[in-house]
């Protein structure tokens, strides 16, 4: 486990170069920045009326 003082230290560093999201033992902020593209990606497809088609039944209407 990080120590708190450095875990504070790093979020207060953090917030000074301008950091929305910190993460204290993430060495490469891009890793963040790929996940979070994914992750906003994926938005229009969730909480859909339906199914995907691929969970429908043969046949039903998707």
């Amino acid at each position: 486990m990080m120590d708190t003082d450095e875990m504070v230290d790093a979020a207060l560093a953090g917030l000074g170069i301008g950091e929305a999201v910190t993460i204290p033992s993430l060495p490469d902020m891009a890793d963040w920045s790929r996940f979070n593209d994914a992750r906003l990606a994926m938005g229009p497809h969730l909480s859909l009326a339906h199914a995907a088609r691929r969970y429908q039944r043969a046949g039903e209407a998707a």
